[in-house]
């Protein structure tokens, strides 16, 4: 653990504790916080992992808010979370975070999957490392773990630089070379999709850069841009899309939370741009996805079924 570990802990338990009232603001502040540095993300996955150490400590008395505050002034909250934070639950949570976290890829080629609602976060040989959210496969490779086989799923690569051995993702019949980046690659059925945090990759003879995302749709590509931070947004909650079918949104929701969640027919296809901030209570999140895209909902049992609503127009 590095001489840093205790302030980027106490950062990750002040997030931590702010989670339930953070405004859209808050939040893109979040995804800068954990893209800022891996070990930023270790540890915010440390805490959040261990929800009940935190939960568990002894906290101080803090006293209420005075009111000395304006309503915008985000300054005093940091305050109030480094109080909470002290004590007992730092000591609590740098004992959890020693614990290694990511399970690291053994040499020999392997297949990893996630259920629907399932996280797993993998260290390749190399040190690069791999963040799968739910519903994904991925294949490693033998020898040093330069390459990888998207199967399904969305992952988030956080790759080691090494220019004489680039670090190759296939998803498909498509090849992506990292030239030293962080990244966030899905594939499903029909469509692959590659966003670029930082650093480039190429794919399918196009270079990304940081901001840059490339689609491919039943074999038709396209180019788009992305705000940075939100890259992997998922790992926070934090859904991020730019025309992508209604159907891919459920699908993204599917795989983050494991929400039974279908979408109709005449409603699948319909573009949908916007950033949604996710709880994983489908109770919320399903009629609080359906007001952003102007639809219906209507629940089966634990089934949430999407449709258009009647009378829409496009």
């Amino acid at each position: 653990m590095n001489r840093d570990a205790p302030h980027i802990l106490d950062q990750a338990i002040g997030w931590h504790l702010r989670r339930d009232a953070m405004t859209d603001t808050d939040w893109a502040a979040f995804v800068v916080w954990l893209e800022a540095d891996a070990a930023h993300a270790r540890a915010y996955d440390a805490v959040a992992m261990r929800d009940d150490l935190v939960a568990q400590a002894k906290f101080p008395v803090v006293a209420p808010d005075t009111g000395r505050h304006g309503a915008n002034d985000t300054a005093a909250a940091p305050r109030r979370w480094w109080a909470l934070a002290a004590g007992g639950a730092i000591a609590a949570a740098l004992a959890a975070w020693g614990v290694p976290l990511m399970q690291t890829a053994p040499a020999g080629p392997q297949v990893f999957a996630t259920r629907d609602g399932e996280r797993r976060d993998l260290r390749l040989p190399d040190g690069t490392t791999v963040a799968m959210n739910g519903g994904t496969q991925i294949r490693i490779a033998a020898g040093d773990g330069r390459s990888a086989e998207l199967l399904r799923g969305e992952v988030t690569l956080h790759v080691v630089h090494d220019a004489a051995r680039p670090f190759t993702l296939r998803a498909g019949d498509s090849e992506i070379r990292d030239l030293g980046t962080t990244f966030d690659v899905q594939r499903s059925s029909d469509r692959l999709y590659v966003a670029v945090a930082e650093g480039s990759v190429q794919v399918a003879g196009a270079r990304l850069g940081a901001g840059d995302a490339w689609t491919r749709t039943r074999g038709r590509a396209s180019r788009g841009t992305v705000v940075p931070a939100t890259v992997g947004g998922w790992r926070s909650g934090l859904l991020s899309f730019d025309g992508t079918p209604v159907a891919e949104v459920a699908a993204s929701l599917r795989r983050l939370h494991g929400v039974d969640l279908a979408v109709e027919p005449g409603l699948s296809g319909r573009p949908f741009t916007g950033m949604i901030r996710v709880t994983g209570t489908a109770d919320r999140d399903v009629p609080h996805l359906a007001g952003l895209i102007g639809a219906t909902w209507r629940r089966d049992g634990e089934r949430w079924v999407l449709a258009e609503r009647p009378g829409a127009t496009r």
